[in-house]
């Protein structure tokens, strides 16, 4: 599936969930998020921001294999490039979930390649990352030396019931009411590609912050590595 097409997909189209504010103060922690730059805390809480900086995209052998079978879950992941490449991450509240849309747009040599996806508050108190065809990352959160970490901690498929309650046989509408489900979900089992992803965002001061992101399996070792160095938009 092409860029755009990922864009129009919209991972909040699948079942969206209730709509619960994504309240970084609380799911860090109140001692933990107050011992973050002010910086760092004051872009998270952001209604809305738009930052640009440079970024590597490396990746192994792999790596770009697997980045080329994902484009049949919408292409979540950017192809490698051998020279630094200009991006754009947009973030803006999700009404439908009460959480936040990262729109992240990398200027590749040939094209430009946009992912989309939104963070919110899972059922449980976790954080979701929702991605376009219905694929999903658990994510726990944390502060450690002045720099916050977005781990991955699962993958499930989630798909949306209601069309079968609206399209399919009369039997199988009123199964899915009694049962209560709104929802389908498969999870992905651990060794399953393409393995934790770890997510470091650094500030540096004078408006500029550092994003990395590392995707290691646990046989295949690491598959993806990205770095880069942003700041606001028009600063």
């Amino acid at each position: 599936m092409s860029s755009i097409a990922a864009r129009h997909a919209g991972p909040g189209a699948l079942a969206p969930p209730r709509a619960t504010p994504l309240h970084y103060p609380t799911l860090v922690g109140g001692a933990e998020w107050r011992a973050l730059p002010a910086a760092t805390r004051a872009r998270l809480e952001a209604p809305h921001a738009c930052f640009v900086g440079a970024m590597t995209l490396r990746a192994s052998a792999c790596g770009r294999w697997i980045a080329r079978l994902c484009r049949v879950v919408g292409s979540p992941l950017p192809p490698s490039c051998a020279t630094p490449v200009v991006a754009t991450v947009e973030v803006a509240h999700d009404a439908a979930t009460g959480g936040h849309r990262w729109t992240r747009s990398y200027a590749l040599p040939t094209r430009t390649f946009t992912v989309e996806s939104v963070k919110t508050v899972g059922p449980s108190g976790r954080v979701v990352e929702r991605l376009a065809a219905g694929l999903r990352m658990e994510l726990d959160i944390y502060a450690r030396d002045g720099e916050l970490h977005f781990v991955s901690s699962g993958y499930f498929f989630e798909l949306s019931l209601r069309w079968l309650r609206e399209l399919g046989p009369r039997w199988l509408a009123e199964l899915l009411l009694r049962s209560g489900r709104d929802t389908w979900r498969l999870r992905l089992p651990a060794w399953w590609p393409p393995g934790c992803t770890h997510v470091v965002h650094r500030d540096l001061g004078d408006g500029r912050f550092r994003f990395t992101m590392t995707i290691r399996h646990a046989w295949l070792g690491e598959l993806f590595h990205h770095d880069g160095v942003f700041r606001m938009a028009g600063e």
